[in-house]
């Protein structure tokens, strides 16, 4: 039988191991949520995206979630086989189609705002208020957005 070694503290006091724990956390929890909805994680980004800024270009998604594009292209491939979204073509470039929620899509979209805060709120339950605020104004300072 292997042992495993005691913890020396490398992990728990590793800002990107603890990042990734809890990211994954929320990303289970998020599925879970989501899958009670009808709708992937995968696309989850890309609905809400749509719902606050329609009629974009598939890159324009991309960039603003930051994305790569063969992965922005597949998850409007999935939103349009869902029926959440659909290509148009833009009247002001031929060579350019625009993404727009479908109605279902905007019906769907609307659903999520209080999925994202019962999952937020799991994840941060074990802070106070003030807790709160300074980790959310920390990771922001440490993800360069303040």
């Amino acid at each position: 039988m292997t042992q495993v070694p005691e913890s020396d503290g490398i992990r728990e006091n590793s800002f990107g191991f603890l990042i990734q724990t809890l990211a994954r956390r929320i990303d289970a929890d998020m599925k879970e949520r989501l899958k009670q909805h009808g709708v992937d994680l995968k696309i989850f980004a890309n609905l809400m995206f749509l719902s606050a800024k329609d009629g974009v270009t598939q890159r324009e998604i991309g960039n603003s979630l930051n994305f790569p594009d063969y992965y922005t292209s597949r998850n409007v491939d999935a939103l349009i086989k869902d029926g959440f979204a659909e290509r148009r073509p833009d009247p002001k470039s031929r060579r350019t189609t625009l993404i727009f929620l479908t109605e279902k899509g905007r019906k769907k979209a609307a659903e999520l705002p209080d999925v994202i805060r019962a999952s937020n709120e799991k994840s941060l339950a074990g802070l106070s208020a003030s807790e709160r605020k300074q980790v959310m104004r920390l990771l922001h300072k440490a993800a360069g957005m303040g």
